[in-house]
């Protein structure tokens, strides 16, 4: 099967999973009018970040993630067959060459912000990687917060022996905060010679856009708490959008 043929089963199954364990509130996706190259960088709150985002898209994207969720047999032979790059600790700069080379084809690429422990209450820094394969490949920046309801997440572990073990999580019942914000375009943010601290200060930029957000979206689910009390917790999104 062709990547776009995996795409659509993760799509299937991540509509059905969307429909059944949460509800989505969308806001920003007039902000996606891109038509050049581009790198999606999340805020990664969960395990399932990238089923909820196959869920809203209307067009295949591709995902760099970390080799922890590749353990799983179904899960591995999905992400593979959709042509998502595996990011392994000890070669990092393999997934790097990939993404750009994706990315300077015309076609859209998401990277988490943060690594895999900001799932389970880790204070994890956020990741430069991003930013680089922006940098390098001329690609404009979106930055995407993501969000679930406090006390939603459910931590589990998949067992693959008798002798190791991943963990992840996922959601039940809440609602799902899809927040696309402002983009930082190639023509604004780039110099010529760029270094670490100069990609570091990019990501922190990123990372107190989503610090903010998260606050905007606490503060609304205080103030009308009674509003949002009364919705659904479940359907999903009617709503589709061109990554």
């Amino acid at each position: 099967m062709r990547h776009s043929s995996y795409f659509r089963l993760l799509k299937i199954y991540s509509d059905l999973w969307a429909r059944r364990n949460c509800r989505v509130i969308m806001s920003g996706e007039e902000k996606l009018d891109a038509a050049g190259p581009r790198i999606y960088v999340v805020s990664h709150p969960t395990t399932w970040d990238l089923p909820l985002l196959a869920h809203l898209a209307r067009n295949n994207f591709y995902v760099v993630v970390a080799e922890g969720p590749f353990a799983h047999p179904l899960v591995a032979w999905l992400f593979r067959g959709a042509g998502f790059i595996e990011l392994q600790s000890d070669d990092s700069a393999k997934a790097i060459q990939h993404s750009c080379q994706i990315i300077q084809s015309g076609r859209p690429l998401i990277y988490s912000l943060k690594g895999f422990g900001v799932d389970y209450g880790e204070d994890v820094r956020p990741r430069t990687g991003s930013i680089r394969i922006a940098h390098y490949s001329g690609a404009d920046i979106y930055p995407v917060h993501l969000m679930i309801e406090e006390g939603k997440r459910i931590f589990k572990y998949y067992r693959k022996s008798e002798t190791e073990s991943h963990k992840y999580t996922v959601f039940s019942d809440t609602l799902y905060f899809v927040t696309f914000c402002e983009p930082l375009r190639y023509s604004e943010y780039a110099k010529g010679d760029m270094e670490y601290e100069d990609y570091r200060e990019i990501a922190y930029g990123i990372e107190e856009t989503f610090v903010q957000q998260q606050r905007r979206i606490e503060k609304q689910l205080e103030e009308d708490r009674e509003y949002y009390r009364g919705l659904k917790r479940r359907g999903g999104s009617k709503k589709r959008v061109f990554f």
